[in-house]
């Protein structure tokens, strides 16, 4: 059970770590994704002669195709916009004495020692832990709950990983019912925190970005591209 005032400090560090407008921008900008794909999608057979429209069950899962580029694009947007470092691996431990880097597939920014990306999920409490790309930035959460192998620790003992969770609307294609800023388990099949966007941006009152105090607001690395740049197929595979 994780207490309020461990929540505090949850919500307390990622607010320091991550600039609000960052939150701002995904809170305005991911339903009007939403509405584009279903809008693409819909009516995607009137833009040829004697086009095809699609039946209800392929029209919803090339509608979750389109919408998840849509978010994507939009994401890596933001997070290029706010000063976000792109990753492309992790440490994982395999055993108390053994790490290895894990590679990052999905798009994922860093700000400070905080690390940020999104999912989709059916219902508020599923977690994604079927991506092996999120299993392996969840592992990031060690020790924010107490388990047999790690003790206790602080949220800014080491980087962690926070998530923008996505549920849809279950009735409308093109609408988002909910966004969660949450934090999962270092298994990540459970949420040790989690708080609706609009009720989390809340929280940084009148403050409209949150660098931490003493510290110059992190930089974007040079990159050339994308977040994705360089990429296989496999990337693609991995978010299915």
């Amino acid at each position: 059970m994780i207490t309020d005032e461990r929540k505090f400090e949850f919500e307390h560090a990622i607010r320091r770590a991550i600039p609000r407008d960052l939150f701002v921008d995904v809170k305005a900008q991911f339903p009007l994704a939403a509405e584009q794909a279903d809008a693409a999608v819909r009516h995607s057979h009137k833009a040829v002669t004697n086009g095809v429209p699609l039946s209800r069950v392929r029209e919803s899962k090339a509608v979750g195709l389109v919408r998840h580029q849509l978010l994507d694009e939009v994401f890596e947007q933001a997070l290029l916009r706010h000063g976000g470092q792109a990753i492309k691996s992790v440490l994982v431990e395999l055993n108390p004495d053994e790490m290895k880097a894990a590679p990052i597939h999905l798009t994922t920014g860093l700000f400070g020692d905080t690390l940020i990306g999104f999912a989709s999920h059916r219902e508020l409490e599923d977690t994604p832990v079927k991506n092996a790309t999120r299993r392996a930035l969840c592992h990031q959460n060690r020790g924010l709950a107490p388990d047999l192998f790690h003790g206790l620790e602080m949220f800014n003992d080491r980087q962690r990983f926070v998530l923008i969770m996505v549920r849809r609307d279950p009735a409308i294609l093109g609408k988002i019912a909910s966004m969660t800023v949450s934090i999962a388990d270092s298994r990540g099949e459970v949420f040790l925190y989690q708080a609706g966007i609009e009720d989390f941006l809340a929280g940084y009152g009148a403050t409209s970005s949150a660098a931490p105090m003493g510290k110059r607001p992190p930089k974007l690395r040079t990159v050339s591209g994308t977040f994705k740049k360089g990429k296989t197929e496999k990337a693609d595979a991995d978010e299915k």
